[in-house]
């Protein structure tokens, strides 16, 4: 596996940690603890970290040197890519190691895997997580628009590879839109959840462990600090619904897990953070909302149970593996009607869904859960039976299915 950028042990909610390093660990543990040998090459980012690193049984986290240590944004580690790919051909002949797969994830990692399957003579299996066109459609291009190089190497990769995943149905159809692919060769395969980490608890008995009001109102943020996940969306409708319910302003509390860094952590926060501060400062919310930083998988299932609601009000989302955290947990979730929450979230049953951008929306779906007992009942139960149908193992069944396919017919169309 190439994950060039995320890497699977990497600490979550920071930036570029997300829901993409998740997959490739719980995928790599999967298959290593099926028999198959699993190395996952990422860049060397954090000082500390050992050269390489065990995921599980037969599977393993190799740190590639390219560029200086530390984070750096996409297009910087872009510039060392030949680095990246000419060091880890040298591990790999070093070690006298060969591959049958090539599974790359991202458009960084694409660019490599171009590389080593001529290198090597073997197939390539595609994915990208989020979509470079994808994007463009909902961002502003001034604050964070997608690269040229980026598009033009997604594209080839589409071109190219032996198989491309995409994690929901609506993700085909944006690759057919936007990159004329052929869909005989894009295997859907949803992403999955594991139920021993996400699984249902006493909301008081989380709130207790998170030293938290037992009866407060809580409304759950998780993920990147990023414009793309619609967090000043999220502070907007709070701002309205207290506007609207001046006397939910006593009761409601929003936690943001993720981006901001721990105590201790050397890096100062990153603008996005300063500005969404200053946004709760504008509309007087310093004591409704609590920026907690990054967390680990078991304190994260506590905060999903702990909440009412967990909002997700990401501008596009190719997934939404959030939404099927808090879900497993027995979370209602708001989430917005793009990319692969559609297929996550049934509206009404599993949760509510609000069109993206809409902070009115939002704050109104918010409010119905927060102050309708028998409405947040019937979504929580109707989310832990949804959650059920993903989980890591039926991920790693079609993915292993999928690589057969590639190794007996790498050169013709594939039908997935």
């Amino acid at each position: 596996m190439i994950s060039v950028h995320a890497c699977p042990l990497a600490k979550l909610g920071g930036r570029d940690s997300g829901g993409m390093n998740v997959y490739v660990r719980e995928l790599a543990r999967d298959l290593g603890a099926r028999g198959i040998e699993v190395d996952v090459f990422t860049r060397w980012r954090e000082k500390d970290d050992p050269r390489i690193q065990p995921l599980g049984p037969n599977a393993r986290v190799i740190h590639i040197a390219s560029g200086p240590l530390g984070y750096w944004p996409k297009i910087n580690v872009y510039e060392h890519l030949d680095e990246f790919t000419a060091k880890l051909m040298a591990e790999v002949e070093e070690q006298g190691r060969t591959y049958d797969v090539l599974h790359a994830h991202y458009w960084l990692s694409a660019k490599v895997a171009r590389t080593l399957e001529q290198r090597w003579k073997i197939p390539t299996v595609q994915m990208f997580h989020t979509l470079g066109l994808v994007k463009r459609e909902v961002m502003d291009e001034d604050i964070d628009g997608e690269s040229d190089v980026r598009i033009e190497i997604e594209r080839e990769a589409v071109r190219r590879s032996a198989a491309v995943v995409a994690a929901s149905a609506i993700e085909l159809g944006e690759l057919r839109r936007f990159y004329k692919a052929d869909p005989a060769r894009v295997a859907v395969i949803p992403c999955g959840v594991d139920p021993e980490v996400f699984h249902p608890v006493r909301q008081a008995d989380a709130r207790e462990k998170l030293a938290r009001d037992q009866c407060e109102r809580l409304i759950l943020f998780v993920g990147r600090i990023e414009q793309i996940k619609g967090i000043d969306v999220l502070l907007r409708a709070m701002a309205l619904l207290f506007f609207r319910r001046p006397d939910l302003r006593s009761e409601v509390c929003l936690l943001v897990v993720g981006g901001a860094l721990d105590p201790g952590d050397e890096a100062p926060e990153t603008e996005k953070i300063l500005e969404l501060r200053r946004l709760v400062h504008e509309h007087r919310m310093e004591a409704n909302v609590s920026f907690v930083g990054s967390r680990d998988q078991e304190d994260l299932a506590l905060y999903y149970a702990a909440a009412d609601v967990c909002a997700v009000p990401s501008l596009t989302e190719s997934f939404g593996l959030v939404a099927l955290e808090a879900m497993a947990c027995g979370t209602p979730v708001v989430g917005t009607r793009v990319g692969g929450l559609q297929t996550v979230i049934t509206d009404g049953e599993s949760g509510l869904l609000v069109p993206a951008g809409d902070y009115e929306a939002l704050a109104e779906a918010i409010a119905r859960v927060l102050t309708d007992a028998r409405l947040r009942m019937h979504l929580a139960h109707g989310a832990r039976d949804r959650a059920e149908h993903f989980t890591w193992r039926r991920v790693g069944d079609r993915m292993v299915e999928l690589y057969e396919r590639v190794l007996a017919r790498p050169t013709q169309e594939l039908k997935v």
